[in-house]
This record gives C-alpha cells, sequence and structure tokens, in this order.
C-alpha cells in the first residue's frame, strides 16, 4: 500500500508519517516513511527566487528518482508513506496513492510556525508568503487522487477517525 501526505509546511505532514508508520508496525506490518525532502535536486539545478533557492517549486523534485525509491520500497514493505508538501504536484505519482492525507492549518498558523522554526535562520516575511503561495499553486490535492481525508493541522490527530478511514477503504491498521 502506498500513502501519500501532503499539507503546508509546519503542517503535522512527518509527524504523521511517523505515527503511522509505528502504527502500521505495531499491527505487525512492515512500514516506512519517505520524505520527498529527500529527494530534491542539486542546489545547482533548483529555480531561484531573489536569489535563494527555490524549494517550493515542482521542479525542485526529482519525482523520477522518487517514483523508483516508492517502487523499491513498495515490494518489501507492506506500506510505503510519502510525505512532503509537493507529494500531489506529479501527476504520474498522483496514480499510485492507494490512500491520502491532507493536512490543513491556517495561514496564521503556518507564519506562526514557520517564524518559530531556526533550522535555516530568520526567513524574511517576503520568503514566507512565497512559502504560503507556492503551496497554494502547487501543493494542492487534484480531484484524481482517490481515498483522501483531511485532517485538521491544527490539532491533535485523532487516530480513531483514522484509523476508520484506513479500515473502511480496505487497508486498515
Amino acid at each position: 500500500m502506498i500513502i501519500g501526505i501532503g499539507g503546508c509546511s509546519r503542517s503535522g505532514k512527518t509527524t504523521l508519517a511517523e505515527t503511522l508508520v509505528w502504527h502500521y508496525r505495531t499491527q505487525n506490518k512492515t512500514a516506512i516513511a519517505l520524505h520527498q525532502d529527500d529527494f530534491v535536486k542539486k542546489i545547482k539545478e533548483l529555480l531561484l527566487i531573489q536569489n535563494q533557492a527555490d524549494w517550493e517549486h515542482p521542479a525542485s523534485v526529482d519525482f523520477e528518482l522518487l517514483q523508483k525509491a516508492i517502487m523499491f520500497f513498495n515490494e518489501s514493505f507492506d506500506v510505503v508513506i510519502l510525505e512532503g508538501i509537493l507529494v500531489f504536484a506529479d501527476a504520474e505519482m498522483n496514480l499510485n496513492y492507494d490512500c491520502c492525507f491532507f493536512n490543513t492549518i491556517s495561514k496564521e498558523t503556518f507564519y506562526k510556525r514557520r517564524l518559530a522554526e531556526t533550522r535555516w535562520g530568520k526567513e524574511p516575511e517576503w520568503f514566507l508568503e512565497h512559502v504560503w503561495e507556492s503551496f497554494l499553486k502547487y501543493g494542492q490535492p487534484p480531484l484524481i487522487v482517490k481515498n483522501m481525508m483531511v485532517l485538521d493541522g491544527e490539532n491533535p490527530y485523532q487516530m480513531e477517525k483514522i484509523e476508520e478511514f484506513l479500515r473502511h477503504i480496505g487497508n486498515g491498521l
């Protein structure tokens, strides 16, 4: 089974992916989480915005390599989970998902959480606005994606509802 988890930056995608991996493992299934950020192209190949690398554009992700990795792990694991802001940006990838989750947060929460993030240093407000606008443009799930559950990324996950959703589509925990 292949699960896609999308949503804005700082919406809880990685947390959900790791939670699902743990839950599947407690059900004696093998599970792995892949992170879209691990498939970003070389810095010199990225588009620039105001002389900064634009990680928020679909062209920043090596979707061909990502697709190969998913298919490779899908042969050995019961569940492969892919999370990232651009998991719905590639039409071919969208055909592979057995189910998907889409984490939503408000723009205010995005700003608050992103400003608290320190791993990239202080980011200018224009860049935060770019990240938000890129999410709205490239991060939305298309209608073709099947078995989608929308989650409120501003609150703790309700695992009972997630488990019910997965049971309903036949891929229960």
